[in-house]
């Protein structure tokens, strides 16, 4: 069947959700309470020789290649934070390995020390708190719109209407891409072809990888498209492409191929981050519907919300690093060379940090979340994430009397590395 204006968009958002199962079931969909196990190690086993990931079949970013590195896995708060803290010790090159096949060698969460902090210094413009401030007042009519064309029906399936497009959506108008909802969506499906491409079985992973390198490459190429015309065009717009064809910090420019690939990299994970983030704080708050209440009258709430949410159930359960020294930890010696799985899932409910870390508490003292990464390497990404999910939030709390679906099986949150809800079924009015 040829796509037609009607049809495109809902051709390509199919897509998008039969890839984001695809992802899902790669990175660990049978796996439905880590947090059991994570509880034990932290009082037990606070260093796990190995990874823990590998042993649940679940693709690691401390050995995306399957090089056959030496991996010890952390569980604790304090360990993990530590080991954020201080890249002279614990380098994040070795990311170069995973997603660095696919996203260039641009990369700027597997740089070193040195570059990584020119690269920060372009980049800081583009992300500062008036440029956020500018992006909400964008996305919110944005996310209105799509939940307004929601509200006559009544009823939801929220994941597959709205959590899945809509997030594509918002970080597509950040960044500046041109208004073509099926291309957006093309786009975003290509991304997570780009996630599905490590695997730990080897005959699986010849042809997923194969499909993550033509995403990788497509993405690529229309980028460097749309970044060129961009150029062409006098380099001009308050969006991400706008601002990084501006960029400058003594003296060094970034030229269209750095831009293209930091673009590119943004792809894979923005969007479905968000999803999954913000599908599981959904679940905690429709499960206290008194606490949904309390926030739907004091909107002042919903940024804590979101902070809870991104301790309570971190989208992305693991990071890693990799030791430049011989290092020890709780009497463990780890050599030089070897990699750190980190579970900042672990760390962000570690009861010696959060009391009753299992409780979805908006009102506790916000720390670090560590699922963001610290330090150097904090996530730029955050505070687009947090933006995005506050304008989501605000528009669903001005559905009326919005409630889980009584009618339907209640929503389950699984996942080893990325976890979110598979489903979430909703009814309002």
């Amino acid at each position: 069947m040829t796509a037609t204006p009607e049809t495109a968009p809902a051709a390509a958002t199919s897509e998008i959700s039969r890839d984001f199962a695809a992802v899902s079931s790669v990175y660990g969909t049978d796996i439905a309470d880590p947090h059991a196990v994570y509880r034990e190690y932290r009082k037990t086993r606070p260093v796990m020789v190995g990874d823990i990931l590998a042993e649940w079949n679940v693709p690691s970013q401390a050995d995306y290649a399957n090089l056959g590195r030496q991996v010890f896995t952390l569980f604790r708060y304090d360990d993990v934070l530590a080991v954020l803290r201080d890249p002279a010790t614990f380098t994040s090159t070795l990311l170069q390995e995973g997603l660095g096949q696919f996203l260039g060698g641009f990369l700027l969460t597997g740089m070193d020390d040195a570059t990584h902090k020119v690269a920060r210094k372009l980049l800081a413009p583009a992300f500062s708190p008036r440029v956020i401030a500018g992006w909400k007042t964008l996305l919110t009519p944005v996310v209105r719109d799509a939940v307004a064309r929601l509200e006559p029906r009544g009823r939801a399936e929220l994941m597959e209407d709205l959590l899945l497009p809509l997030p594509v959506r918002l970080i597509y108008e950040i960044i500046g891409f041109p208004k073509d909802e099926a291309r957006t969506q093309e786009f975003a499906a290509r991304g997570m072809r780009i996630l599905v491409g490590p695997q730990r079985d080897p005959e699986k992973a010849k042809a997923s990888m194969a499909a993550a390198f033509a995403a990788a490459q497509e993405l690529y190429d229309d980028t460097l498209e749309v970044v060129r015309q961009r150029r062409a065009e006098g380099s001009v717009g308050e969006d991400l492409i706008g601002y990084l064809l501006r960029a400058e910090a003594d003296g060094e420019r970034l030229d269209d191929a750095h831009i293209t690939e930091l673009i590119r990299q943004m792809l894979p994970a923005a969007a479905e981050t968000t999803t999954r983030s913000f599908g599981s704080m959904m679940v905690a708050l429709l499960e206290q519907p008194a606490l949904l209440e309390r926030i739907r009258n004091d909107r002042t709430l919903v940024p804590k919300a979101i902070n809870e949410g991104m301790r309570w159930e971190t989208a992305s359960q693991f990071l890693a690093r990799q030791a430049t020294v011989d290092v020890e930890f709780h009497g463990v010696k780890i050599p030089a060379g070897a990699a750190l799985s980190l579970c900042s899932g672990s760390a962000n409910r570690d009861e010696a940090v959060f009391d009753n870390p299992d409780v979805f508490d908006i009102d506790r003292p916000q720390k670090v979340n560590v699922g963001f990464g610290a330090g150097t390497h904090m996530c730029l990404g955050m505070p687009v994430a947090k933006t995005e999910m506050e304008a989501m939030l605000n528009a669903l709390l001005d559905l009326p009397n919005l409630r889980l679906d009584p009618d339907q099986p209640p929503p389950v949150i699984v996942g080893a590395q990325l976890r979110g809800p598979r489903a979430l079924h909703v009814v309002w009015g």
